[in-house]
Parts: C-alpha cells; sequence; structure tokens
C-alpha cells in the first residue's frame, strides 16, 4: 500500500525537521566547546533558522492534515446511510 495524502506531507515535513535538529545539535556540540570559527558560527546560524522555518511548516501541515481529515471524516458520515 503507497502511502499518500496531507499526512504524508506533514510526516516529510517532520523528518525534515529531524534531520535539520540532528545537524544542529552536532554543531551547536562543538559551539558550546568553542570550537567553531566563524564559518561555522554562520553555519550554525543559517541552520537555526532553516530548522524554525521547517518546524513552522510542519506545524502548519499537521494542522491542515488535521482539518482535511476532519472534512473527509464528516463527509463520510453524510454519505453515510
Amino acid at each position: 500500500m503507497t502511502r499518500q495524502g496531507p499526512e504524508v506531507v506533514a510526516d516529510d515535513l517532520w523528518a525534515r525537521v529531524r534531520e535539520l535538529s540532528r545537524k544542529a545539535e552536532v554543531l551547536g556540540a562543538a559551539e558550546r566547546l568553542s570550537e567553531l570559527d566563524v564559518d561555522g558560527q554562520a553555519q550554525l546560524d543559517r541552520l537555526r533558522v532553516r530548522l524554525g522555518r521547517a518546524v513552522e511548516r510542519a506545524q502548519l501541515a499537521d494542522r491542515l492534515a488535521d482539518q482535511l481529515y476532519g472534512i473527509d471524516r464528516d463527509r463520510q458520515r453524510s454519505d453515510s446511510p
């Protein structure tokens, strides 16, 4: 069975959040040890911005999936005899 629908989009976006979070944690650990140079700090800063945006998109996708699920569920009830 293939996955489809708005839940898949939300799941994929949350997977992206987890990936970015892992990368940010690695750089954050280096930052805490004062091992980041200027370029590394800039990379971490950009990664944190990307992570924040990815979280916003994933949350929005979750809300939309929930709304669409509610619409589909209501539609199925109204179609039932």
